[in-house]
């Protein structure tokens, strides 16, 4: 049996090394640029790294990583250009990733978050380029096709699909596409049943197709409309397209397309019938269910959101009919095309007075007829009446020019996160409308319109934070600017619902992440994040060194950072590009103001300063935080608030401020008491002493070393009774009839266990037998000052008999059996068995 044993531990182990090889995230690695294909084993290609990944058999110089057929295969490609013979036509599913565009030697420019400034982000580094082919095709294999930051350029074709001819479901993520060609598609085609596009933070520029310069697709599986779904979001659409194409994105079968915070911009149709999104059925303006000879189905949907559509050249911006949903929400869509041109065209002619037309709009930059004018508009939106009624949310830009309101287009940078984008101006412009046959003046612009529903983040990646609260100003909160770009102005906001926690607990997060970085500086795992770690290492000491000079009686902490605020600053620049500046506390003074206690529900209705002058609130230098303690030991009541004002003012220019209100609370944090121990001589009678005290603390309110508030400074962690006696410990499950445990005093527990017995100064443990062999626990917590209890915590007694002093054969094994004992016993029975 013992050689049988090392047979199936073999086996085992042996049975476990193809799995863990399956499941391995190792991506395979390309080593040439060169467009191999089987005759260079010392290196391995795209190519080869494609075979690779679809065989699961080492191919050219690829070696495999994952030998499973279920799951995604991913490459790795370096920094360089990868120029290709003839189109790549994966048959497996597979991610391909280029070299990751960051800098962790730079901060990030469009984030202040320390945790997240390094790295920098960079151009994209890696680029497939084709000579004179399609770059990909995935439509004999029809599997999805991943890409990531990468650059696909020079894509050409007679046929369909410049750069992508899809199969299956395409993603593109902080990747670009320029430069390719196509008779339909210039950049994408979508064929297959079922085909998903999801482009993501990408650049689509320079390319051009008859039919869909940028998208197109197939419509019909058989005789079933082919279902698409399309997510795009947080790209620029650049120059695509020429006086020859038709459209720039093309949609028909099935089609939920969602657009939203992209830039559309600098692209050409055919001026006299081009339209640059088509979203129409071709041939039934109706609603019919069997609508069969239409290209698009009546369950298709098109929500654009938040996107900048300006400055392109075409008949048509949208064209569309009553067939499937239309929603237009945060748009600017205009300023395209000139006289005779159309920002949204109604297929079938006039649209007015049509009904169940399925066109939602609302808070967009428009060019709207108003009232009767027949006077032409510049690139109209022409919507059904029934669309605007009731609705006065959107911005009738026709006498506006595009210049009061947008930025000119502004190169790609790291502070536009590489992509070619506009910024809404900040200043507004007055404009004469009629309400009620009464003309009035109103003052209008992009920013902070009075919806909130626009995107959660603008093409940049930052967050609107359209409902933060403003108490001090509420006319400067900020509001959903209209298009794919948030101008960032400097707000301090306003803070609810915080509550001190435990200072011991945030000291010791302090320390580990301090040893976690200092250990990586020391011992860096790849020295290109060295920069990164010691800067996360300084943050430690800083918060370290600060917070223990700074230890104060149940106090909030508050870093601003931590809550995204105050809110950066976009400035434009003497060039005319724009720079976003964050919060310095070299820059800005900072002043606070304590104000009392009070009660709130959706706005502070009263605050009483009686309690203001028990308050403390102080901006901290060192520290980098506002410090808000009470000097008193008094919690928050339920339902009331304290409150502290916050101002922050720029140094250089005192009309840039801004100011805040903190709405906090003040709570008492429960003490810790930590296990422990006792070693009992066998055989002797022992009775030894404890002081639990020792094993417990209350430093969650006063951090290690720190005192009382400020007007009780000595101020006893632990509990006392009336009379002044220390009795803060209690025992629970405590074996009476194997230990007796006494104590230096006792008496009843604070309420509402006034019923228990508590305990104070040492408590003395005895065995009731000397002889027992056998080790025992009991719990015990304590109370603070307060009357708070701790967790529980449990005391081992320990008897040498199972240490020190065990006198059982070291091969008694206390009767246990072990598997390959009974493994044996089963094969010795079967023997037997089979020798009758």
């Amino acid at each position: 049996m013992r050689h049988y044993k090392k047979t199936i531990l073999a086996t085992m182990v042996m049975a476990t090394m193809p799995l863990l090889a399956a499941t391995s995230s190792t991506p395979i690695k390309v080593t040439t640029f060169v467009d191999e294909d089987g005759e260079n084993p010392s290196a391995c290609s795209l190519r080869e790294a494609l075979r690779t990944a679809e065989t699961r058999v080492a191919y050219g110089g690829c070696t495999v990583t994952d030998t499973l057929s279920s799951t995604q295969k991913v490459i790795q490609l370096e920094k360089g250009v990868y120029t290709l013979k003839k189109e790549l036509a994966p048959n497996v599913s597979v991610a391909i990733w280029g070299a990751s565009p960051v800098d962790w030697q730079e901060k990030n420019v469009l984030l202040n978050d320390i945790v997240n400034q390094y790295p920098a982000q960079i151009p994209l580094q890696t680029t497939i380029k084709a000579e004179n082919s399609r770059i990909f095709n995935t439509t004999l294999g029809a599997k999805a096709l991943s890409l990531n930051n990468l650059i696909l350029t020079g894509g050409r074709t007679a046929d369909r699909g410049g750069a992508i001819y899809a199969g299956a479901d395409v993603a593109l993520q902080s990747s670009q596409i320029l430069d390719s060609q196509a008779k339909e598609g210039g950049a994408v085609y979508l064929a297959g049943p079922s085909t998903t596009l999801t482009l993501t933070k990408s650049l689509i520029q320079g390319n051009q197709a008859d039919k869909g310069s940028v998208l197109s697709m197939s419509c019909f599986n058989d005789v079933t409309y082919a279902k698409r779904t399309l997510n795009l979001t947080s790209n620029s659409f650049i120059a695509n397209g020429s006086g020859n194409s038709s459209s720039m994105i093309e949609f028909c079968g099935e089609s939920t397309a969602t657009l939203t915070t992209n830039t559309i911009a600098k692209n050409i149709v055919n001026s006299s019938s081009g339209n640059l999104i088509k979203f129409t059925g071709d041939t039934k303006p109706g609603t019919e269910e069997n609508n069969n000879s239409s290209i698009l189905s009546n369950a298709s949907n098109i929500l654009l959101t938040s996107n900048t559509i300006v400055e392109n050249q075409a008949f048509t911006t949208l064209l569309y009919d009553k067939i499937g949903g239309k929603v237009l929400t945060y748009n600017v869509l205009a300023y395209n095309g000139g006289v005779n041109s159309y920002a949204c065209r109604y297929l079938f002619g006039d649209v007015v007075n049509q009904e169940d037309v399925s066109f939602g709009i609302a808070y967009n930059a428009l060019s709207l007829k108003e009232g009767d004018s027949t006077s032409p508009i510049n690139n109209i939106c022409d919507v059904p009446k029934e669309s605007l009624k009731n609705n006065t949310t959107n911005l009738n830009v026709s006498n506006i020019s595009i210049g009061t309101l947008l930025s000119p287009l502004q190169a790609a940078s790291a502070y536009t996160a590489f992509l070619p984008i506009y910024y809404p101006k900040k200043n507004v412009t007055e404009i004469e409308v009629k309400v009620d046959d009464k003309t009035t003046t109103k003052i209008v612009g992009l920013l902070d319109v009075d919806g909130i529903a626009c995107s959660t983040t603008d093409q940049r990646g930052l967050a609107r934070i359209v409902d933060g609260t403003l108490y001090y100003n509420p006319e400067a909160s900020n509001r959903c600017d209209i298009g794919s770009v948030e101008l960032m102005r400097f707000t301090a906001g306003d803070l609810q619902d915080l509550t001190n926690t435990s200072i011991s607990g945030a000291m010791s997060t302090y320390q580990a992440q301090y040893n976690f970085f200092d250990n990586l500086v020391k011992n860096p795992n790849n020295p290109d994040f060295l920069t990164y770690y010691k800067s996360r290492l300084d943050q430690y000491q800083k918060l370290l060194q600060y917070t223990k000079a700074n230890l104060k009686y149940r106090a909030i902490y508050i870093d601003l950072s931590n809550y995204q605020l105050p809110l950066p600053q976009d400035t434009e620049q003497a060039d005319g590009s724009y720079k976003l500046e964050f919060f310095n506390p070299d820059l800005y003074n900072v002043t606070t103001e304590p104000l009392g206690k009070g009660q709130i529900n959706d706005t502070v209705t009263d605050i009483d300063g009686s309690d203001k002058e028990n308050l403390v609130c102080v901006w901290n230098k060192d520290l980098q935080q506002i410090i808000f303690y009470r000097k008193d030991d008094s919690i928050t009541q339920a339902g009331d608030k304290i409150f502290c004002k916050y101002t922050i003012t720029s140094k250089s220019n005192p009309n840039i401020s801004s100011s805040g209100l903190i709405r906090a609370a003040f709570a008492n944090i429960a003490p810790v008491a930590t296990d422990t121990s006792l070693t009992f001589k066998y055989k002797e009678k022992q009775k030894l002493s404890l002081n639990l005290l020792n094993f417990a603390n209350d430093h969650g309110d006063t951090g290690e070393g720190g005192t009382g508030p400020e007007k009780n400074p000595n101020k006893s962690q632990f509990w006392k009774n009336e009379e002044g006696a220390e009795l803060p410990i209690r025992l629970t499950n405590v074996p009476t009839n194997d230990l007796s445990i006494t104590a230096d005093r006792k008496g009843a527990c604070p309420a509402p266990d006034e019923k228990e017995t508590c305990y104070g100064g040492n408590v003395y443990v005895q065995e009731v037998n000397a002889f027992n062999p056998f080790n025992f626990s009991f719990n015990y917590q304590v109370y603070d000052a307060d009357g708070v209890s701790s967790n529980s915590a449990t005391v081992r007694t320990i008897s040498t008999a199972t240490t020190t002093d065990d006198t059982r054969p070291a091969s008694s094994g206390g009767g246990s059996i072990s598997f390959y004992s009974i493994f044996g016993l089963l094969g010795l029975l079967a023997y037997r068995r089979f020798k009758k």
